[in-house]
């Protein structure tokens, strides 16, 4: 039952953290690693817990987020590509070969929450003119395979390809991560929820309280400045990736 407990909490902080800042990963994975799973359970375990996280955050904000469903499905059709192939290569990696990447993957996480929205700014500068926006589909299947794998801080990812491949504005593009997320983890979600990786309890668990998280995060997004929770998260994080490297 305290293990249960455990979990349960750990979902709605994870459920609040995805929704205002991004980064939900960052405390879930490490939990279950502590709990006992292995990194590659913990990983696919974390990834089908958190799936619908997103949902309550965008019905909170869903005036207009599909008033072009069928454009916004070709944006992120290679972004589905992605997390699909993710998810696949997530369950044919070695424990070994997951293990090598975790401290990359965790400090990408970091970094992609530090830098916010700035990462816009630094695609404009690596992206001159035209050239970002053709690369946009390319962005969008990386984005969604990082999504499939790993996916500790992909909304921030997402919202640096949309707001400025996809010519949207920040408020929209925040809107529309949380949906196009949902997506990538729900593409994601069925290899992996075959393969045998997946804790059902404690996914389930955490499923619940991630979706009473998600919903207190959409609302705490409108009340709360964004940059504190953020620098929180990230600051956290490094903690987790300097613990991991150490233990």
């Amino acid at each position: 039952m305290t293990e249960l407990l455990l979990f349960f909490v750990a979902g709605i902080v994870g459920g609040v953290v995805n929704s205002a800042a991004g980064g939900a990963k960052l405390f879930v994975f490490p939990m279950l690693l502590a709990a006992g799973l292995p990194p590659l359970a913990a990983n696919a375990t974390a990834a089908v817990a958190m799936w619908p996280a997103q949902i309550p955050a965008v019905w909170v904000n869903r005036k207009g987020v599909l008033d072009d469903p069928k454009a916004l499905f070709r944006q992120m059709l290679p972004a589905l590509v992605g997390g699909f192939l993710g998810a696949v290569a997530l369950i044919f990696s070695s424990e070994k070969a997951f293990l090598a990447v975790i401290p990359v993957l965790l400090l990408i996480a970091v970094g992609a929450i530090i830098a916010g929205r700035r990462l816009t700014d630094l695609m404009q500068k690596l992206f001159p003119g035209g050239r970002l926006h053709r690369a946009s589909q390319v962005l969008m299947f990386a984005v969604g395979f990082y999504g499939g794998y790993f996916g500790a801080g992909l909304g921030f990812m997402l919202i640096a390809v949309l707001s400025v491949a996809g010519g949207v504005s920040l408020h929209r593009a925040n809107t529309l991560k949380n949906l196009i997320a949902f997506f990538i983890y729900s593409v994601a979600v069925i290899p992996l929820s075959v393969s045998g990786l997946v804790h059902w309890t404690a996914a389930g668990t955490v499923l619940v309280g991630g979706l009473i998280g998600g919903y207190l995060g959409g609302h705490l997004t409108r009340h709360l400045p964004e940059r504190p929770m953020r620098w929180t998260v990230a600051g956290l994080g490094l903690v987790l990736v300097v613990s991991y490297l150490f233990t």
